[in-house]
């Protein structure tokens, strides 16, 4: 695949974590504790997979930036 290709999801892995963290801000906000409870875990894991995909596509970028510098005459 193309190293764009690895910048887009990159980015839209963040955008993930971004919605999570926007999660997580609505949670401490509900009144009704079970409401929290499930909203505040829904946000942990939707954090962790875009942290982990972020994470995950990042190093594929730098990966292919390493060898592109490398190869450079």
């Amino acid at each position: 695949m193309s190293p764009g290709f690895h910048f887009i999801l990159f980015f839209l892995s963040l955008g993930i974590v971004a919605f999570g963290l926007v999660m997580l801000k609505v949670a401490y906000d509900l009144k009704h504790p079970v409401e929290f409870i499930v909203v505040f875990f829904s946000a942990s894991l939707v954090i962790l997979i875009g942290g982990a995909l972020s994470i995950g596509f990042g190093l594929r970028v730098v990966k292919w930036l390493s060898k592109k510098v490398k190869n450079t005459p």
